[in-house]
């Protein structure tokens, strides 16, 4: 039932204040991540009738609101936000910084990012009308102009409303064509919020305990875990496919790092590009990608 998955996602990121108050740090950290476990499995059985394009909805959603739990609950300490502020930082933003709705300030910069966001929107979505009429399918060539549309263009929007409202959040989707290697592409080009997110959750805990190598490669694994969920989990086909794809980055970030220098560019890019067949496998872009771009049929 897709009606359950706004409770289910509400349960996942109101559990960030009670978390908060766990005194012992292993403590929280298990019962957040048991808890997350758990509301994905409830999500998935809710969907289980469901398309293909609603489950991996509901089932990102819940990740979403679960992992704003899980990092606000690592963060908060002494320094807890308001009821009012968690609210926006769990539900209104898809970064995932807390400290950002800690205070408001004046005068932030905002109209350039709605700007070039709303060109952004614009372009992406004639691009997906070309792929659309032209019955494109290659996936690297269907899956930009989705990503320019939204990751690029509306969460930039998004950004300039709430730096509107005071909020200094940060743009989570940077130009990748500035990219200097591997470890600049994940840890400060795409999805920003997700890295840090990970680095906290992850990593640092990790590397404390077995290195920062062991650090880097949990993080890289984790995200592999957590795309199986939103990418294989949805179409029921392809696991493994996301967690290789990771698991071959974190060994490329090791690599770079043993080098002394980043890649480059284009290097980069390509190792990010031609993989993508294992972070999506056909069934994905068939039963999720493709059918979105069903959405454009009316302007044929």
């Amino acid at each position: 039932m897709i009606a359950a998955i706004p409770f289910i996602v509400t349960a996942g990121a109101t559990a960030g204040p009670v978390l908060a108050d766990v005194p012992a740090v292993w403590l929280r950290r298990l019962s957040g991540w048991l808890w997350l476990i758990a509301l994905v499995a409830l999500a998935d059985v809710s969907l289980a009738n469901e398309n293909a394009v609603w489950r991996m909805v509901g089932i990102c959603s819940v990740l979403l609101g679960g992992m704003k739990g899980l990092v606000y609950a690592e963060w908060a300490g002494q320094k807890k936000l308001s009821i009012s502020r968690y609210l926006i930082f769990a539900f209104l933003w898809f970064g995932m910084d807390p400290a950002a709705f800690a205070t408001r300030r004046a005068n932030l910069a905002w109209k350039i990012d709605v700007r070039r966001g709303f060109a952004l929107m614009g372009i992406g979505t004639a691009a997906a009308l070309l792929v659309h009429r032209m019955d494109w399918r290659q996936i690297v060539v269907i899956f930009l102009p989705l990503s320019l549309g939204f990751h690029f263009g509306a969460l930039r929007v998004l950004k300039g409303v709430l730096r509107l409202a005071g909020f200094p959040v940060r743009t989570l989707f940077r130009n990748l064509l500035e990219t200097r290697g591997i470890g600049d592409f994940w840890g400060k080009r795409w999805n920003v919020g997700y890295s840090q997110m990970l680095q906290r959750l992850v990593g640092r805990p990790v590397a404390a305990v077995a290195g920062k190598s062991a650090g880097v490669m949990a993080v890289f694994a984790a995200s592999g875990l957590l795309h199986e969920l939103a990418i294989t989990l949805p179409v029921r086909n392809g696991f493994g496919g996301p967690t290789l794809y990771f698991l071959l980055h974190g060994l490329l970030v090791l690599a770079e790092r043993k080098r002394g220098r980043d890649f480059g560019r284009w290097p980069a890019l390509l190792a990010v590009a031609l993989p993508l067949g294992l972070l999506f496998p056909p069934e994905f872009r068939d039963e999720v990608i493709l059918r979105c771009y069903g959405l454009l049929d009316f302007v044929r």
